[in-house]
């Protein structure tokens, strides 16, 4: 027997049966992400899946506290330190960025990448989001405009 639209009895009761006991499944099959017209280009917006994207390597995490291994566009070791009230951004055991945070921790800081590391001195920029426990939910790394990391929790 076929019902309207040259759907079978049998595929009509399980669309019924799939709204009924998994109404979320049906709302994430109806999610789209909106892609760009060049097929080639990356989508407009992307889901939050967790996990570490980039040319890098997670060394170690805790609270406040990261060791990342970049490798492009520069081989280096990306430490991100906010413990004791005091921020600080280490490439390759050389300072590149610190800020005391006796009231409010800094989510966004700009730098120039120190001359150990890179010769023409790139702007670099970290991004990070906080839950309300402090804890990192998204750490994001950008140099010269470019995302090389991107860690989703």
């Amino acid at each position: 027997m076929r019902l309207s639209g040259d759907i079978s009895a049998a595929e009509h009761q399980q669309r019924r049966h799939t709204q009924h006991y998994f109404p979320s499944l049906q709302r994430q099959m109806a999610l789209r992400i909106a892609m760009p017209t060049n097929p080639f280009s990356i989508p407009n917006e992307l889901p939050n899946e967790r996990g570490v994207f980039g040319d890098a390597r997670l060394i170690k995490k805790g609270f406040l506290y990261r060791i990342i291994e970049l490798e492009k566009p520069f081989a280096m070791r990306f430490v991100y330190d906010g413990w004791w009230f005091r921020q600080t951004v280490k490439l390759n055991d050389h300072m590149a960025w610190s800020q005391i945070s006796w009231l409010t921790i800094e989510r966004n800081a700009e730098f120039k990448l120190p001359q150990e590391v890179s010769a023409d001195r790139s702007p670099c920029k970290i991004e990070i989001n906080f839950s309300k426990a402090l804890l990192i939910q998204r750490f994001r790394i950008w140099i010269n405009t470019e995302l090389v990391y991107d860690e989703i929790l």
